[in-house]
């Protein structure tokens, strides 16, 4: 798979970068600076540098999957990056149809409104992030992280927050928990906790239900069906409307037309006198 990684020089973007290869996977990074792009390119991957503030929607040409694991390095670029970065990037996703996209966001951006100051900002941003991916047509997967720490990853997971536990995650685990997400189809447009726990990571998202089809839908009828099926949808023939000794159609008849063709115009003779 050819993956698309936003802030793939970041602390969580480079660990994804790095399982993503190890699995054999092609990765092109999106990054800020030549010196950035010239460290991931030594360890394997395509990098390109483009700022999320402007037009990154050209990176996504030629890619089947992309992640978002960019953040906003001051609190200013909240809603430049965390917000209408992650939103600009998801819908060049879609406009270029890849076949996943992951979205690293955080527990708690369903309910900014229950902090205050720069965590409600942040959380703020998160959901708007969220609420603009929801809206495209592609397989998102939104994955709601603990608080981030740089503990060494056992490789568990819980995707339930249970009342009373630390709300944290190790970014090594996030980050396999990330990779494992761009496999599984199953979670395409689900939103899926997941902090620190004692499930395997691939065991606790195969756990996750798929989401149930929607109800069967009556066909349209009137004026909302398609043409075809309005004329299919035709009751057949009353037979007491058909004369019992009428020859079959044949359709190997010349066709006569509806009688005389009239001549054609002269000069600038009007062919239809009368009619304005």
């Amino acid at each position: 798979m050819h993956v698309l990684v936003a802030g793939a020089h970041g602390r969580l973007g480079s660990r994804v970068v790095a399982l993503l290869l190890a699995r054999g996977h092609a990765v092109r990074a999106l990054v800020r600076t030549d010196a950035q792009a010239a460290a991931l390119r030594d360890v394997g991957a395509e990098a390109v540098v483009a700022d999320l503030r402007g037009d990154v929607e050209w990176a996504a040409d030629g890619c089947e999957a992309a992640v978002f694991a960019a953040g906003a390095r001051h609190r200013a670029e909240l809603g430049s990056i965390d917000a209408g970065g992650a939103a600009k990037f998801a819908e060049a996703a879609d406009r270029y149809e890849l076949s996943r996209f992951v979205l690293p966001s955080v527990i708690g951006a369903d309910r900014p409104e229950r902090r205050d100051g720069g965590v409600r900002e942040f959380l703020a941003a998160k959901q708007h992030a969220e609420r603009r991916l929801a809206r495209l047509g592609l397989a998102w997967t939104i994955l709601r992280l603990g608080r981030l720490t740089e503990e060494a990853g056992d490789g568990r997971i819980d995707t339930v927050v249970r009342a009373g536990a630390p709300v944290t995650t190790s970014r090594d685990d996030a980050a396999l928990a990330i990779v494992e997400a761009l496999a599984r189809g199953q979670l395409a447009r689900r939103v899926v906790n997941v902090v620190d726990g004692d499930r395997p990571v691939a065991d606790a998202l195969d756990a996750v239900e798929p989401l149930p089809l929607p109800p069967p839908q009556p066909p349209p009828t009137g004026a909302a069906a398609p043409l075809g099926a309005a004329q299919a949808d035709n009751p057949p023939d009353d037979p007491d409307m058909i004369a019992a000794d009428a020859e079959p159609l044949d359709a190997d008849v010349d066709w006569e037309g509806d009688g005389p063709v009239p001549p054609a115009p002269v000069g600038n003779e009007d062919p239809a006198p009368g009619i304005p």
